[in-house]
């Protein structure tokens, strides 16, 4: 038999125990609220559009005011919230949690594009598993962990947001697939796939970390940066670049010292997401002969013209910008202002359509809000939030293509930069 004075102290201990809960509870609930007013407040301060579009930001601050308060948990804080910066209809609106070692840091070496509704695999890095594997591009993958691609696309479409345009809706497709090829390195991932000639096979592989890993704080995901220039066939410079962060910059200078006498330069920036819009006024300096107007960026009080100097030693023969839907941010803007000031022709996919700039702050829950801070123009005055890049030559990737080792959009640059045309 419990002694009754025992029976008191634990009767204590356990209403202790309880309010501490609660009160615990209640903090986070008073850190998600402050979260939520600091996002409303911020773009209250900050939108580039007074009118934020025609829209009465105040009631939309009432509409998801009381989700907030009653969420269960982060996720759904961060569910919420997200679906009240989605009223705005613009991209860099977002809150997260960053992982700097979170599930896109590792792969296995293949992209895929959704071609007529099937994941083609677009690309296969040397040395990765899939290449080890005996994976090629062309190849369909059906399923990933057992999950059919149908099942995976079905899920991305019921999440998608109602104002996301048609494009953007292809490439958000395309990025759902990439998201479950990805995951932490050093764990599996099984693929059931059609090969050369659709017969179906399955391979399990073991993913590898991404290379040139990135860190700018604690507050954002990891970024990575790879950067490769080389000669190719017909005295042509071939530059590409995974993401407009330094060191490109001071590389691309280099590989352009090294490139003065190339009949042409194809810059291949197919799926970079952007990055700084410094680092491609930096690579615009070593392609234009004198200061040009680069771009324009419209803030709520005042319009900034960007206008880049030439630095030192420039290319003047011709340019060739390689894009795809997975182009966003500084990449879109970097290929939409050489398209407009004549100084390069773009050939490929139209871009998603997603430009900055944007800014972030760590909001008092310790998730990360980004927002945008200005509307992206190009000197001739084009939006590019929502419209993207439209390329002057419009290639898609081909399955019997790529089957055949071909790269449809680099062979289309080829011919440009030799006949002009």
């Amino acid at each position: 038999m419990v002694p009754t004075r025992l029976k008191w102290l634990c009767s204590i201990c356990i209403a202790i125990f309880l309010l501490s809960g609660v009160a615990l509870a209640q903090d986070a609930v008073d850190l998600r609220i402050a979260s939520y007013e600091a996002i409303w407040q911020t773009v209250n301060e900050q939108h580039y559009d007074s009118t934020f579009g025609g829209l009465d930001w105040t009631a939309i601050h009432d509409k998801y005011y009381d989700l907030v308060k009653h969420a269960n948990d982060e996720t759904g804080f961060l569910e919420i919230a997200n679906r009240m910066l989605g009223e705005l209809g613009l991209s860099h609106y977002s809150v997260f949690r960053a992982e700097p070692d979170g599930p896109s840091t590792g792969t296995v070496g293949l992209e895929t594009r959704l071609l007529d509704g099937k994941a083609v695999i677009t690309t296969i890095r040397e040395g990765y598993p899939a290449a080890k594997a005996g994976l090629r591009e062309g190849y369909i993958v059906e399923a990933i962990d057992d999950v059919p691609v149908e099942k995976i696309l079905s899920n991305s479409k019921k999440k998608a947001l109602s104002h996301v345009n048609e494009w953007r809706r292809q490439s958000d497709l395309d990025r759902a697939i990439r998201n479950r090829l990805r995951g932490a390195p050093g764990t599996s991932v099984s693929l059931t796939f059609l090969d050369e000639y659709d017969s179906l096979r399955r391979t399990t592989l073991l993913r590898k970390e991404r290379p040139g890993k990135t860190i700018l704080d604690k507050s954002l995901p990891p970024f990575f940066v790879e950067f490769q220039a080389k000669r190719i066939a017909d005295n042509i410079g071939y530059i590409s670049f995974s993401t407009f962060l330094s060191p490109v910059d001071e590389r691309f200078e280099q590989a352009i010292d090294g490139m003065l006498d190339m009949r042409g330069i194809v810059l291949d920036i197919r799926g970079n997401p952007g990055g700084m819009h410094e680092v491609g006024e930096a690579i615009a300096a070593k392609l234009l002969q004198k200061p040009t107007l680069f771009s324009v960026f419209k803030y709520r009080d005042r319009k900034e013209e960007v206008v880049v100097q030439p630095n030192g030693r420039t290319y003047a023969g011709p340019v060739v910008v390689l894009i795809d839907g997975q182009n966003a941010s500084a990449s879109e803007r970097f290929a939409a202002c050489l398209q407009s000031i004549g100084r390069g022709v773009v050939i490929g996919e139209r871009s998603r359509g997603a430009v900055g700039p944007s800014d972030g702050e760590v909001l008092p829950n310790g998730t990360t809000f980004q927002y945008l801070t200005a509307q992206s123009l190009t000197p001739d005055g084009i939006v590019l939030e929502g419209r993207g890049v439209i390329p002057d030559i419009v290639i898609r990737p081909d399955r019997e293509a790529l089957l055949h080792g071909k790269d449809a959009a680099l062979d289309r640059a080829i011919k440009y930069i030799k006949t002009g045309q």
